[in-house]
C-alpha cells in the first residue's frame, strides 16, 4: 500500500520580516524531527503546507529540503495543484527530485469526468510514480462523485488512493474502500478511528499532529483499541478547535511548533491574520495540559 501509515503535512516556517522567506533550516529540523519520532513518510506541498502562498523556487526548495530528509529513510509524497500545464511541470520536478508518490488537488476548471480524466491522465503519463487524489471539494470547488473516481483509477493504473477530505462523509469513504482504491483520512486527522474501521490506511494530519497520530495508528493497528481510543480522546478538544477551519490548524500548528523550539515563528505568509489574545489562551491552555500528560509529539525541545 503506496500511502500506508502516518505521513505528516510539513508545515512551512517563515519569517516574521517584512519579506517573509522560508526558513530553510528550520524546514529541515521539522522534517527530520518528525521522521526521528516516527513519522511512515513525509508530506509537502500540502493544504498545511500553505503551497499557495510559495512562489515556485520556493515549492523546489522545499520539495529538496524534505527530499533529502527523506532520503534512504521514508519515502516523500508531494502534493499538486494548478492547471494542467502547471501540474504536469510539477509533477516531473517533484518526481525528478524524489518523489515516491503524488497528491494532486483537482484543479479548479474541471467541470465533468472526462475533464478530469483527462487532467489526471496527463499527470499519470508524466509521474510513473503512484498518484493519490485530493478530494476536497471545499477547497476546490470540484465535486468528486465515487463512479468518476472509480472510472479514473480503471483507466490510470498509477491512481490507487483517494485523500477524503470531507468531514463526515463516512459512506463515501466506506465506497472508496470497497472499490479497491486506498483510502487515506483527512481533515487533519479528525475522526480518523472511524476511518480506520471504514478501511483507511493511514491519515496524513499537520505534522504538529504528526507524532501522536503515529502513535493512535500504531495501537489500533497492533488490536490496541482502548489505547488507541484513549490517545485520540485525549487530542480530540485540540483536534477538533485546530479542525474548525484550515487557517486555525495552520495558526495552531505553527503556534505548537514554535513552543516546541522548532520554529522561531508562528506566523502565516501575508496576507493572513494572527490568533487573537482568547483564541491564544484557548491554544495555549490545550497545549499545556498536552504537554503535562506527556503526548507523543507535545514535549517543548
Amino acid at each position: 500500500m503506496v500511502f500506508e501509515g502516518v505521513r505528516p503535512v510539513l508545515h512551512v516556517p517563515f519569517a516574521d520580516t517584512a519579506e517573509q522567506p522560508v526558513v530553510e533550516a528550520e524546514l529541515a529540523m521539522l522534517a527530520g524531527v518528525m521522521l526521528d519520532e516516527g513519522a511512515d513518510g513525509l508530506v509537502v506541498l500540502g493544504l498545511a503546507s500553505e503551497s499557495w502562498a510559495l512562489t515556485e523556487v520556493e515549492r523546489e526548495r522545499v520539495v529538496a529540503i524534505a527530499a533529502e530528509a527523506c532520503r534512504g529513510r521514508a519515502p516523500l509524497v508531494v502534493g499538486l495543484d494548478g492547471t494542467t500545464a502547471v501540474a504536469v511541470d510539477r509533477a516531473r520536478q517533484a518526481v525528478s527530485a524524489g518523489a515516491a508518490g503524488l497528491m494532486v488537488l483537482p484543479p479548479r476548471q474541471a467541470h465533468g469526468p472526462e475533464a478530469l480524466l483527462r487532467h489526471f491522465s496527463a499527470i499519470a503519463a508524466v509521474a510513473g510514480v503512484p498518484l493519490l487524489i485530493q478530494d476536497s471539494p471545499q477547497v476546490t470547488g470540484v465535486t468528486l462523485e465515487l463512479a468518476t473516481l472509480v472510472a479514473i483509477a480503471e483507466a490510470e493504473p498509477l491512481i490507487v488512493a483517494v485523500k477524503s477530505e470531507i468531514p463526515g462523509a463516512g459512506s463515501k469513504a466506506s465506497a472508496i474502500h470497497a472499490s479497491g482504491l486506498e483510502l487515506v483520512a483527512g481533515w487533519g486527522g479528525l475522526g480518523y478511528l472511524e476511518q480506520l474501521q471504514r478501511g483507511a490506511v493511514g491519515c496524513f494530519p499537520g505534522c504538529d499532529l504528526g507524532p501522536v497520530m503515529g502513535a493512535i495508528h500504531r495501537c489500533a493497528r497492533a488490536g490496541d483499541d482502548a489505547a488507541a481510543a484513549q490517545l485520540y480522546r485525549r487530542i480530540l478538544p485540540f483536534l477538533s478547535l485546530a479542525s474548525s477551519s484550515l487557517e486555525l490548524l495552520l495558526l495552531t500548528a505553527k503556534r505548537h511548533l514554535r513552543r516546541r523550539g522548532i520554529f522561531t515563528s508562528e506566523v502565516l505568509r501575508a496576507p493572513a491574520r494572527a490568533l487573537d489574545e482568547h483564541e491564544a489562551r484557548a491554544v495555549d491552555a490545550l497545549l499545556d495540559e498536552l504537554e503535562a500528560l506527556g503526548t507523543p509529539g507535545f514535549s517543548p525541545g
